[in-house]
């Protein structure tokens, strides 16, 4: 099982990102969470990259903490699983579900 390093953005009265918080506890790795219900500067950065305001957002970071790809919730069927060039390097990709998140962040 090969975890990524990931940062997710959240919010406190997210179902979905509860629902995630909960599902990644058993694989013991130290995620960052970065709360948006305080300051959004931060958050409204990557939902403009995103492209969508649902949560959660998560920021997949290379060997060199370097933003890599950026995953968020959408419900378009076209987005899904799809990779999207972003900026210099930087790509975007559709998920449907808490589950589907976690099996990308996994693998």
């Amino acid at each position: 099982m090969a975890v990524k390093k990931v940062t997710f953005f959240v919010l406190e009265n997210c179902s979905r990102c509860k629902a995630l918080k909960n599902k990644l506890d058993f694989l013991h790795n130290s995620f960052k969470y970065y709360s948006c219900d305080g300051d959004s500067d931060l958050c409204d950065q990557a939902e403009s990259l995103a492209g969508v305001s649902t949560y959660p957002i998560a920021i997949l970071l290379d060997t060199n903490d370097k933003m890599k790809e950026i995953v968020y919730f959408t419900e378009d069927y076209e987005k899904i699983g799809k990779k999207e060039q972003v900026v210099d390097g930087i790509v975007k990709i559709g998920i449907y579900s808490v589950d589907q998140l976690v099996e990308y962040i996994i693998n």
